[in-house]
C-alpha cells in the first residue's frame, strides 16, 4: 500500500482551514467598511465649523412664551386625540363655541382639561 497526502481527515482539516480564512476575510471586509463610515472628510468637518461660528450665533430665539402641554384636549370616544387646543380657556371658549358644544368634559390634571368628543345620546 502507497502512502497518499488525500485521506479523508487531511481533506476535512485542509476545508475546515479554509472556511476559517474566508471567516476571517470577511470579519475584516466589514470591519474596513465600519471605519470608512465613520471617517468625515476634513472639508466638510472645517465647514460645519465655518457654520457653527459664523451664522448659528445669529439665530437667538425666545421660547419662553411657549407652553409645552395643552390646556384642553379633545378626544373621540376610542381615546383618539382629535384636538389640543394652546391658550386661555375663556379665549378658546369664545373662538370655538361649536366645539365645546359638541364635547362633554370628562376630567382636569392642573390647567388641563379632557374632552369627549362626539355624538351623545
Amino acid at each position: 500500500m502507497k502512502p497518499t497526502i488525500l485521506t479523508q481527515n487531511n481533506v476535512c482539516a485542509f476545508l475546515g482551514f479554509i472556511m476559517a480564512l474566508t471567516i476571517l476575510w470577511s470579519a475584516k471586509a466589514e470591519a474596513k467598511v465600519d471605519q470608512i463610515n465613520e471617517v468625515v472628510p476634513l472639508e466638510i468637518k472645517e465647514g460645519f465649523e465655518i457654520i457653527q461660528e459664523e451664522i448659528l450665533p445669529l439665530l437667538e430665539l425666545e421660547l419662553t412664551d411657549l407652553k409645552t402641554e395643552p390646556s384642553i384636549t379633545f378626544i373621540n370616544k376610542y381615546g383618539e386625540i382629535v384636538a389640543e387646543f394652546y391658550g386661555e380657556k375663556s379665549e378658546l371658549e369664545k373662538k370655538f363655541k361649536e366645539t365645546f358644544k359638541k364635547g362633554k368634559i370628562l376630567t382636569s390634571y392642573g390647567k388641563h382639561e379632557f374632552y369627549l368628543i362626539g355624538e351623545f345620546n
